[in-house]
Formats: structure tokens, sequence, C-alpha cells
């Protein structure tokens, strides 16, 4: 007899199991999004031409040349980014991270370290590389892919489960570690994941500030610098992250705050720091979604304003998913332009500190730029990405910055950007005066 011949089997993007030459081609004829990144999609068999041809015209439509951004990494879980693709290019995070470890032995300062046993004095210890992921359903799988390839690359990884990119970077702070990974979709779709990275010292990698060094790394490849795995070991960032806040909430009036946000993390925190205060809080439900923070055409902007209506309230705030991009609204239900809040927090923060400097985001706003000169504010360019923004906040002659990203940045302990600290500003600013967020908008009525 015989045999007959084994059916040839396939294996979709992010899946197990294999499948059959009749599901893949199947697959193919119904469009399934994996088939857009497989290796067999241009295996069509006998599919009619016109289907053949309209999928070529998808998949060319949809193409991105780089899952890498300016920021970091983004695209659509499975589709674009796999755990075995997101596994490699946290190995080449790591690779990076490897090349500022001295060749032979160092003295060990971290209480937490173990060295494995039977080891040499030049024994070589991995970077510590803080990791932690926003609450998307897909970032748990994503997040042990990312683990089990750092620990496979000889890092010390220290977990510090959910955060927001704030809590994330003051945990990497914290721990003096040699730099972390956030996995996060944060302004996109919630079909999507990625990363975003940081230096020691919390300083983002951006374009042109050691991210295409990762990229380059992922491309070109890299090799296991040690055979040796350490232990995972867990962190609780989040109270002491709440903790360092708690100094910005004093001294305000009683406030009703319209607040709308995605994040549930970021609920939490500001209820436990609004717990105690005269400030209320009425919250605005809304969902998780690629939106444009504050223009009027987006939904959210309409939900919020007229909630600031039907509440009374003082002013609203939307805080977007990475904790970091915040938006406000008047008494009167209007979104606040960036430039104006930029202008009330760098006036603000400059009241004690008159001989300092507010960096803005490149291109700058010829507007804005022009009403700081009038309130004697010194102003300068400071580029366009996070890592540029944390060079300028590094500088000791800069107080603040910000931009039309909406995101605002403030020099504490190291330069930070944090929507909940844009908020308590904000706070104190009202509570100077008996007046009304309207009234402040004219540049007449700046503190100063």
């Amino acid at each position: 007899m015989i045999p007959l011949p084994l059916p040839i089997l396939y294996r979709c993007p992010g899946e197990e199991h294999p499948i059959t030459r009749s599901i893949h081609l199947a697959r193919l004829a119904a469009f399934f999004p994996k088939c857009r990144d497989c290796e067999h999609r241009g295996e069509t068999g006998q599919l009619p031409t016109q289907a053949v041809t309209q999928f070529e015209s998808t998949r060319h439509r949809i193409e991105r040349p780089s899952v890498f951004n300016a920021e970091g990494v983004r695209g659509v879980y499975l589709n674009e980014l796999t755990c075995e693709k997101v596994g490699r290019i946290a190995g080449a995070f790591a690779s990076v991270l490897w090349d500022d470890i001295p060749r032979h032995g160092q003295s060990n300062q971290d209480p937490f370290f173990h060295p494995p046993p039977f080891q040499p004095e030049s024994y070589r210890r991995g970077p510590s590389i803080v990791v932690s992921l926003d609450n998307r359903p897909s970032s748990p799988e994503v997040a042990r892919a990312v683990a089990a390839s750092l620990r496979r690359m000889g890092c010390q990884v220290i977990d510090v489960g959910l955060a927001t990119t704030p809590c994330f970077w003051f945990a990497v702070h914290h721990l003096d570690a040699a730099g972390g990974i956030l996995i996060t979709g944060a302004g996109e779709d919630p079909s999507w994941t990625g990363f975003e990275f940081v230096g020691r010292g919390a300083v983002p990698l951006s374009a042109g500030h050691g991210l295409e060094q990762i990229e380059r790394r992922y491309r070109e490849g890299y090799s296991r610098p040690t055979r040796q795995s350490f232990p995972q070991r867990s962190f609780e960032a989040w109270m002491p992250y709440l903790t360092g806040l708690w100094k910005h909430f004093h001294a305000l009036r009683p406030l009703r705050v319209c607040c709308a946000t995605p994040n549930e993390l970021v609920r939490q925190s500001l209820e436990q720091l609004f717990e105690k205060l005269p400030c209320r809080l009425m919250w605005v439900p809304i969902s998780r979604r690629r939106r444009q923070l504050g223009a009027i055409s987006d939904p959210d902007t309409k939900i919020v304003g007229q909630a600031v209506r039907d509440k009374d309230a003082d002013f609203g705030v939307l805080i977007d998913e990475d904790g970091q991009q915040i938006a406000f609204w008047n008494e009167q239900g209007l979104p606040v332009a960036d430039e104006i809040v930029m202008r009330l927090l760098a006036t603000f923060m400059l009241r004690d500190f008159p001989h300092l400097e507010v960096a803005l985001e490149s291109p700058g706003w010829a507007g804005l730029e022009t009403q700081l000169a009038s309130l004697h504010v010194r102003s300068h360019h400071a580029g366009t990405t996070r890592a540029d923004m944390t060079n300028a906040l590094s500088d000791p002659g800069t107080i603040c910055g910000g931009g039309p990203s909406h995101r605002y940045w403030f020099r504490e302990a190291y330069p930070t950007c944090d929507a909940i600290l844009a908020l308590a500003k904000m706070l104190q600013l009202l509570s100077l005066r008996d007046t009304k967020f309207s009234e402040l908008m004219n540049p007449a009525s700046s503190p100063r």
C-alpha cells in the first residue's frame, strides 16, 4: 500500500498550533488579518485572481516600514507585534544596555543581588531593567515575553506591574535601574500594543536619542552576553509614587472638578489624592481609543464640556491613557487652548523664580512666545520628542515646559511629565484667588 502524503502545515503569526493548507487558503480568501504578516501569504493556490489582487492591495495599503516610531514601538497585537517579535525587540534593548557593563569584574552595590554559586570574582552582573505594563488585555502576555527575553539576556528584571508612564518613570529613577521597558499601546486603538524605553535616570529614549540604536540592534541581530539567567523580583511603585505627589495637593480652596480618563490607574490615583481634600471629583465616563485630545472635532471634547455645564463644575480635565497628556475646560464647558494652559502654568511656576526659563516644544508658538515676553518670561525651543524635553528640563535654568502635545513638564527630583502634577498646579493657581477659570484666560490676569 502506498502511504498517503502528509498534509502541508502552516502556522499563522502569533498562534501556537499549525493549520492545514485548506484552512490557510480559506483564511486568505476571507482576508484574515494575520495573513497580512504571514510568510506564506504568497502561496495562494487556486484562489481567484480577483481575490488575490484585492488581498495584495489591502496588504500594501496598511503595511508600514517599521514598528518603531519617534517615541518607541507601536503595532497591532499579533498582526504586527507577536510575542516572538516583542521578545527580540526587548533583547535588542538589553543588548544595548550590556554595552555599558564593564568587561571584567565590577563591584556589586545592589543589596537585592545574589550572584549564582561557584562564580569567579570577575562574574559580570547584567543590567537591572524595570518592566511595567498598562491595563490593555494584551499587555500581560507581552510582559511575560519581554521578561523571559530579558532574563535570557542575563538581565536583572524588576517587575513593577501595572503603572502609568509617570509612575513607571518614577520607579526607574527611584530604583536607579539601568533602564526600563513600559508595555503600552497608549495613543492607539485597543487592538494595539507596544513599548516605550527609558535609560538610567528615567531619561526617555526617543528618535535621535538612543532609540535608533535599539532598532539597529534589532535588525542586525545580537548575541547573548552570558549564559546565566537571574531571578525576577517585584517592586510596588504605586504607593511611593503617590506619596511624592501629596506635597503638591495642599492649601486648596473647595473646587468642583469634572474628570475624564480611560485609565483606571489614573482614576485610582486621583481618588486616593482627593480623599482628604476640600475639592470634589466628578467622573465623566469615556472609552479607551485613539483621540485628538482637546480638538473641537473629537467627541470627548463635547462630552466633557457638557458634563462641566451639567454638574456646575469649576473646570474640567481629560487625562489620556498614558497619564501624561491632559486637556482643560473652563467653567463654561469650553476647551482651554494648550498655549493658554502653558502660559498659566509657566507664569505660576515662575512667581518665585523669575530668573528661570520655560522650554517650549519646537516649533514654538509665536503667539505664546510674544505673550510670555510681554510678561517678562524668557522661553526657548527645546525640541519635539520626550528626550528633547527631558534634556531641556535637566538644565537648572529651566523650570517647566510643554507644547501642542498637551504634555506639561516640571523639574522635580528629575524632569517629569505628569498630568496629575499639572492638575495639582492648576488647582493651586485657582486657589490663589477667588476667580473663575475663564477670567484667568486673559493674559492680563496671569499670576505674576
